[in-house]
């Protein structure tokens, strides 16, 4: 609500000063100095800090070796847009226990990461941080796209305009900018009147020919269902699977399936993609 109501004031703000831009809003990112990371389901060992270079500035992620089976794939996650990636790391936990291996990175200004965020910046990151990927001989039929929230945007993309990967997964994506300014504000106006940039998933998701599994809370009062789950399914070309999820708001689509049928889902969904 607190996020919703700042959305809302912005908006009102820039309606009396004419100037429309919410990238700010939609940028929560908090600084850091230095990550600390739990070690209770990830040891130490098996995860290594990486620091890429885009648009010339430093970004900062994380590497997840797993010595399972599965860790043959690794899944590349773009997370929400909330404070930076060890804000995330339970998630990063759930993918390693289901045994693949995992890398994590901060978009710029976020956590470690140096620069400021935009359209443009977070679709360099996101190149960058394939790039690292594939370097660690990961091929593309190796790799899975995931992306939260926010991270709907740079994985959506990768997947249609840099790279094929073997499956893709968005939880919680917002369809476009003007269906997230209408979801989360109520506000019924084009989102190119409040945000620099188009974040059009919804019109990329068509060039996305990887496998495609959407998962979504029926109850997200931030990213409604209809206007953001629905537009991006009904527009993803074949194949594709589209999983409500009863009771869930925006960050409760796990918890609310049940961890065990989370984890199977998205198990035998990068494993059995077709």
């Amino acid at each position: 609500m607190k996020y919703r109501l700042s959305i809302a004031l912005v908006v009102i703000a820039s309606c009396v000063t004419g100037c429309f831009d919410l990238d700010s809003s939609l940028f929560n990112s908090t600084k850091l100095s230095s990550y600390t990371l739990p070690t209770t389901v990830i040891p130490e060992s098996l995860r290594t800090q990486v620091v890429l270079s885009s648009q010339g500035k430093k970004i900062y992620g994380y590497y997840v070796r797993s010595n399972d089976v599965n860790g043959k794939f690794c899944v590349l996650y773009n997370h929400g847009n909330r404070d930076h990636l060890q804000y995330y790391w339970d998630r990063v936990a759930l993918l390693y226990s289901m045994g693949f291996s995992v890398f994590i990175y901060d978009y710029q200004g976020y956590g470690m990461s140096e620069g400021e965020s935009n359209e443009a910046s977070i679709h360099s990151d996101a190149v960058a941080a394939y790039a690292y990927v594939a370097s660690l001989g990961f091929a593309d039929s190796a790799i899975a796209v995931y992306g939260f929230s926010l991270g709907g945007v740079p994985a959506t993309y990768l997947a249609s305009s840099v790279f094929t990967p073997r499956a893709f997964i968005t939880e919680s994506a917002f369809a476009s900018a003007s269906t997230l300014v209408q979801s989360g504000v109520l506000l019924d106006m084009p989102g190119t009147l409040v945000m620099d940039g188009k974040y059009d998933n919804a019109e990329l998701i068509k060039n996305v020919s990887a496998p495609k599994l959407f998962l979504h809370g029926l109850s997200d009062t931030f990213i409604d269902y209809q206007k953001n789950a629905v537009v991006l399914f009904n527009n993803a070309p074949e194949p594709k699977t589209l999983i409500p999820v009863a009771g869930a708001n925006h960050s409760e689509v796990p918890q609310k399936m049940g961890i065990a049928i989370y984890d199977s889902t998205i198990t035998n969904f990068i494993l059995h993609p077709n």
